[in-house]
């Protein structure tokens, strides 16, 4: 065998190396690419769809509204001497609210007043002449003339104390306006006069709202108006209070849609002895539409909105499937599914908000 020099040596040294180096980064670059195309796997719980009781309601959202709503304000000019309520406030029908300053129409009242004895003191007389006269002329001791013109004054007379008593009249109902009373039985809000404030007829002063009733005010689109009839219960609530329902029964159902939602104004009248609703109040509003029956849930967890379409992740062969559904009624913590999934179907309960249609899942234990 021929003697290997070594330069030869150092010549194969290298071409070993260069080999063990190629060898090892073609095993690094595949086990990087296998890294790379690894698909990320999610791991969610699931719930199988069942069938559950349910009885079909209309849920809306609407705001409370008093029974009765009276604005107040003054009925002539004039400034604002006393304010006697305040807001919250619980006052009856007719109760003095404020009162204007009065003088003047005090004085023209009088004034009124004083002339309307003087019209009825001529009255008397003419009266009293006419009387007279008229017994001197059937015994012939005066004649016709004078007996018509006794007549005239006493018509003149008549027509005085007539105006007198309207003037009179006109001027104490001028000074009544001069106190500002409730026209209904109610609790005072939304007060804006002020001592010493000038107001004219019109504009409104304080508000008296009848809280021994309420409405909740809904609006209800064509598709379900059908399923709404006047008498119906309904059962409201408020997040004033939590858990505790109000119930009432719709009164009236707006005949006419609104022009700008195309939607049916509807009022459920409530209740309100204590109070509790107040008006301003958002409301929730559960009317039943149906008898009780079987059908499709899933948990309201499951269930993604997004532009207006409602759909569920399933999880089938290790993949996430969306799937499009129509829901209806929501009953407590589940969401009643009206088409779309069949029963026994796993939906993913979990993360759903980001999972995409296709996504590598594994259910949890």
């Amino acid at each position: 065998m021929a003697k290997v020099t070594r330069k030869q040596g150092l010549i194969l040294l290298a071409v070993a190396l260069a080999l063990l180096f190629a060898v090892r980064s073609g095993v690094y670059a595949g086990s990087k690419k296998e890294a790379a195309t690894a698909l990320p796997v999610t791991s969610v719980q699931v719930t199988p769809v069942r069938y559950m009781d349910s009885t079909p309601t209309l849920t809306l959202s609407g705001t409370i509204e008093s029974q009765t709503t009276a604005a107040v304000s003054a009925k002539i000019s004039g400034r604002i001497a006393e304010v006697l309520v305040q807001e919250g406030q619980t006052v009856s029908a007719g109760d003095p609210l404020i009162t204007l300053e009065s003088i003047e129409l005090a004085n023209t009242a009088r004034q009124a007043s004083d002339a309307l004895r003087k019209a009825q003191i001529s009255y008397d007389l003419a009266k009293s002449d006419f009387d007279r006269y008229q017994g001197l002329y059937t015994k012939g001791a005066l004649s016709a003339q004078q007996l018509e013109t006794a007549s005239a004054k006493l018509k003149i007379a008549e027509a005085d104390l007539s105006s007198a008593a309207a003037n009179q009249s006109s001027a104490n109902q001028q000074l009544s306006y001069s106190v500002i009373t409730a026209p209904v039985a109610g609790v005072i809000a939304n007060k804006t006069a002020t001592i010493g404030q000038v107001v004219a007829p019109g504009n409104p002063l304080v508000t008296v709202q009848d809280l021994r009733s309420v409405y909740a005010v809904i609006n209800i689109e064509q598709k379900n108006l059908g399923a709404v009839k006047e008498g119906q219960t309904g059962v409201v609530t408020v997040d004033a209070y939590p858990g505790k329902k109000f119930t009432g029964t719709v009164e009236t159902i707006n005949p006419e849609a609104s022009t700008a939602s195309r939607m049916f104004r509807t009022k459920i009248k409530l209740p309100n002895s204590g109070s509790e609703l107040r008006p301003g109040m958002f409301a929730t509003v559960e009317l039943v539409t149906g008898e009780q029956r079987a059908a499709l849930a899933v948990p309201q967890g499951a269930v993604v909105q997004k532009q207006g379409q409602y759909y569920v992740f399933v999880a089938e062969n290790s993949k996430a499937v969306r799937k499009a559904v129509e829901v209806g009624s929501i009953n407590g913590s589940v969401l009643e599914v009206k088409a779309g999934l069949a029963e026994g179907e796993l939906v993913i309960t979990t993360s759903v908000n980001r999972l995409k249609d296709g996504d590598t899942v594994r259910v949890a234990d």
